[in-house]
């Protein structure tokens, strides 16, 4: 099976009960809630991220901030016979996220919103067990 190698961006509220996800058009491949990122152009993650979500949410990282959480896999959104694989970085940005480029929308989900259909089955299947269980989302 094909699959998919992105680096995305976990970006928690202060109280730790939802992070950022991004939804883009429907005429996109998927309208489901995606983590902010997107696929490696660059020589590193690091790079990959600022360019990304400069891109995405017109903001930039607080690159001291920036932690590995982990790598996940899972059916691709939007493409059921491709698998997606992220490594999955969570920091805090400087400026407020907007909207932009593909994104069309932004949206702030919690632990809950494992069975919401809307999220990508990476998300929901494997990224919020995983930040529930290492304690990062309450």
């Amino acid at each position: 099976m094909a699959f998919w190698f992105k680096i995305g961006l976990l970006v928690l509220s202060d109280d730790k009960t939802s992070f950022l996800v991004c939804e883009k058009d429907k005429k996109d491949i998927t309208a489901q809630y995606i983590m902010p990122g997107g696929q490696m152009e660059e020589d590193n993650a690091v790079d990959c991220l600022k360019r990304e979500i400069k891109e995405e949410l017109d903001c930039d990282i607080d690159l001291p901030t920036l932690e590995f959480v982990g790598e996940y896999s899972d059916v691709a959104a939007g493409e059921p016979e491709h698998d997606v694989v992220i490594s999955l970085y969570q920091g805090k940005l400087i400026g407020k996220p907007k909207a932009s480029t593909e994104i069309k929308k932004l949206h702030w989900i919690g632990k809950a919103d494992a069975h919401n259909d809307h999220v990508s089955p990476i998300v929901r299947n494997r990224i919020i067990p995983d930040l529930v269980e290492k304690g990062l989302l309450q």
